[in-house]
């Protein structure tokens, strides 16, 4: 992979997450820890990131506003796209809800419905719902990797489970490569979460839409339904409805 490739990777990396450690950009871009922190030295120089032992930061993101409040750039769009779940899922359903930060906001906001049974691998999902008495929360088994679980044990586990509705964060989708996330881990868990389910939901942001991430879990139309917010390109719109996926956006929850 060339340099100006890990570049925006780890860029697109760190505007999401806001930090990251050298160990996981190694494993994730399969090159060596010089490697990246080469890349980081470079980025810091540019005024991108902050490095810190054995990491980074975004520049504009600081360990007290961490401790104090998650600061989330997309937060905005993020509750936009928990506002369309929330009415797309029923009081009862057992669903699941793989790892990402978008899925957090959509657990958050599900909290307030009844008696939901949710399966998920990403820990802060559970949380949410741990605090949560009149919902049920099942937390996967499995390799802890940051802040969800995955490998074998994991998608063993997932074969006792049967949902209603997965809801599916990925990192983007694209026209030519399909649907894509950030690491293999997470691609070979979606894959087979997938089997689980009756209705694959696939959430991503707008922005998202067009780029590329470093592995691809399937073709755009594993999914049933993508759920974004409103600044999706109309274009994309065109392209979903032409391979008969609803799509659900902000600005009209059942636009399709």
């Amino acid at each position: 992979m060339f340099a100006a490739e890990r570049i925006r990777i780890i860029k697109n990396y760190l505007l999401k997450e806001h930090k990251v450690s050298v160990a996981k950009l190694s494993e994730l871009l399969n090159v060596t820890e010089v490697t990246i922190r080469r890349d980081l030295e470079k980025l810091e120089k540019e005024g991108f990131l902050e490095r810190t032992h054995g990491g980074a930061i975004l520049k504009e993101y600081t360990e007290e506003e961490h401790a104090e409040e998650f600061v989330d750039i997309y937060k905005t769009q993020r509750q936009e796209i928990a506002e369309t779940v929330f009415h797309l899922v029923s009081d009862n359903d057992m669903i699941m809800i793989t790892e990402g930060l978008t899925n957090v906001y959509i657990a958050r906001k599900l909290t307030q419905k009844s008696n939901l049974t949710v399966l998920t691998n990403d820990m802060r999902v559970a949380m949410e719902f741990a605090n949560s008495p009149v919902n049920n929360v099942i937390l996967l088994g499995g390799d802890v990797k940051e802040y969800a679980v995955y490998g074998q044990l994991a998608e063993n586990n997932m074969q006792y489970f049967s949902v209603k509705h997965l809801f599916v964060e990925v990192d983007a989708i694209n026209k030519q490569a399909g649907i894509m996330v950030s690491s293999i881990s997470k691609a070979s868990f979606i894959q087979k979460a997938i089997r689980s389910a009756e209705i694959v939901s696939v959430v991503c942001l707008a922005n998202c839409f067009g780029e590329k991430s470093l592995y691809r879990v399937g073709s755009v139309d594993l999914a049933d339904k993508i759920i974004t917010n409103s600044a999706l390109d109309d274009s994309y719109k065109d392209y979903l409805f032409g391979l008969n996926i609803q799509v659900y956006t902000s600005v009209d929850i059942y636009e399709e």
